[in-house]
């Protein structure tokens, strides 16, 4: 095989001087790009890459551009002693460019990473230079923040809302539709493990709802099979047309591969509450408590395992199976106060049949929690809720709001409120202090041995028994002595608190059969081992 030798290779061999010429040649090749840019071809690299580069890579470099890397300065306060604060501590994380409507050019990041923030600066791709940026709006539930940088969007200054030296390389990127299952995805940001952007590709996993780790809040959210690392956190998650779909937001420790990504229906919704209230107030809550009815005997306790008739084709009448779940309890400050009861079973919201399970249609094959479509809502939208109530079904108007919780998980970036009376301290119950005291400990239980019988109660664990058939129960022998002594045709048990309590109802007849059967299963040589007073 005939081997070509470059000719700067070639006149090395051709004697002394030829040889120092050669390698004079060599290095002119190195500053000319082979091994490293060179900084006289600067411009003339420009021009052709401007005529030959594909308008794809172009919009990839503008985008890439638009991705800003976040350094913050966090003074968080310390809960135990409120007016003091703790050592300060530093982060980075990501985030970009995006046109807010009636604010202008902003920066979107995630809450917790500029939670109190002292001091927040953002950079671009490819400078050195830190731009000092101001936190407008923090959305704690959704885990969203908005930043102004002035330096780099100076507000407007002419009389069309426009700034004559405003920067045109930075474009703001736009929203997209909510990707599909299997949809590929991009997350761009400034992750762990290194300094320069970083580009991550994935698929789209599940959507469904999940408990936000900023503030515990349950909304939509997305999962790709892309890593979301320290870093990552609040960088864009893009189509294949370079549009945002999501918010990367947070990781999942015990799996590999595995980040969660805020949708854009929820960041669109963030936006939308800015934009109509000058700043983040929250997402709406229906303010009950309920009870999934996907056990039979309960449902037969309810009267909902009637079905209804309904017109079929060539006036046919058909039975439709009804579902629903059981309001156990209203808060006082919902909307719902007043106007729900307990033990209604919620039917349907706006013409939206409701499970049994407590989920909505979603998309084709797609199911989520009721609370998703409630959270999609605003303050001051009416939600009509079918209920079926003594055995009739009827139709309910509620107005919506946010229900403040009685202990915060957060004080929005604020300190924590406090009052020195003669040397004692008093301040709020909220969940900071509450971790700042180690008051919960990991542990796992199971108390439900899984049985058709007790099919929807499952994953009940950790409850306290107060009432048996409305029977205050005493103790485990009290308890076998109410249950041997019913006649009544179902078991109610009442577990605390009282009020607001998960209530269980199982079929008495079934009980003994379906105890024995999980003896058996399980090998328990006896269902009950009492002691004195036990």
């Amino acid at each position: 095989m005939q081997r070509t030798v470059p000719q700067s290779t070639l006149a090395t061999h051709r004697g002394s001087k030829s040889h120092h010429v050669g390698l004079l040649q060599a290095s002119v090749v190195e500053k000319d790009g082979l091994f490293w840019p060179a900084a006289s071809d600067k411009t003339q690299s420009d021009e052709n890459r401007d005529n030959h580069q594909d308008e794809d890579d172009k919009l990839m470099g503008q985008v890439l551009d638009s991705v800003l890397k976040v350094y913050a300065t966090h003074s968080e306060p310390d809960y135990l002693i409120p007016w003091q604060k703790r050592h300060q501590t530093t982060s980075t994380s990501s985030g970009f460019v995006i046109d807010v409507p009636g604010l202008g050019l902003r920066v979107m990041t995630n809450a917790h990473s500029v939670e109190y923030g002292s001091v927040v600066q953002v950079q671009r791709r490819g400078e050195d230079e830190k731009h000092e940026a101001v936190i407008e709006a923090v959305g704690n539930e959704c885990d969203l923040a908005l930043l102004r940088v002035d330096s780099l969007f100076p507000p407007p200054k002419n009389v069309n809302g426009e700034n004559d030296d405003e920067d045109d390389t930075t474009i703001a990127l736009q929203l997209g539709p909510l990707p599909s299952l299997q949809d590929e995805v991009e997350v761009l940001g400034y992750p762990s493990g290194g300094e320069s952007l970083c580009v991550t590709k994935g698929v789209v996993s599940r959507i469904e709802t999940q408990e936000y780790a900023q503030a515990g809040a349950r909304l939509l959210a997305m999962q790709i099979d892309a890593a979301i690392n320290p870093g990552n956190s609040g960088g864009p998650v893009v189509n294949e047309y370079m549009q945002v779909v999501g918010v990367a937001f947070q990781g999942l420790d015990e799996a590999e591969n595995c980040g969660y990504v805020v949708p854009v229906s929820v960041v669109r919704h963030f936006l939308e509450d800015v934009r109509r209230n000058n700043g983040y107030t929250g997402f709406c809550q229906l303010g009950t408590s309920i009870i999934f009815l996907e056990n039979e005997a309960f449902r037969k306790y309810l009267k909902l395992d009637n079905q209804e008739s309904v017109n079929g084709t060539n006036g046919s009448r058909l039975r439709k199976r009804r579902s629903g779940v059981m309001v156990r309890a209203i808060e006082p400050a919902s909307g719902a106060f007043g106007k729900l009861r307990p033990n209604d079973v919620i039917m349907a919201v706006d013409g939206i049949t409701l499970g049994s399970d407590g989920k909505v249609p979603f998309r084709r094959g797609e199911r989520v929690d009721l609370l998703c479509y409630i959270s999609s809502l605003f303050e001051g939208d009416t939600l009509e809720i079918t209920i079926l109530r003594d055995g009739e079904e009827m139709v309910v108007s509620v107005p919506l709001s946010r229900i403040p919780s009685l202990v915060p998980s957060h004080y929005n970036n604020k300190s924590p409120p406090y009052l020195i009376c003669s040397g004692l301290v008093f301040t709020s119950l909220s969940v900071p202090y509450l971790e700042a005291k180690g008051a919960w400990e990991e542990y796992y239980s199971d108390s439900v041995l899984a049985h058709k019988a007790n099919l929807g109660y499952e994953h009940l664990m950790d409850l306290h028994l107060i009432e048996f058939n409305g029977i205050e129960v005493r103790c485990l022998s009290h308890l076998k002595q109410l249950i041997d002594e019913s006649d009544d045709p179902f078991m109610t048990f009442q577990f605390a608190p009282k009020e607001t309590g998960r209530l269980v109802v199982l079929d008495r007849v079934q009980t003994g059969i379906a105890t024995k059967d999980v003896c058996i299963e399980h090998r328990i040589g006896t269902p009950y081992l009492f002691y004195d007073k036990s």
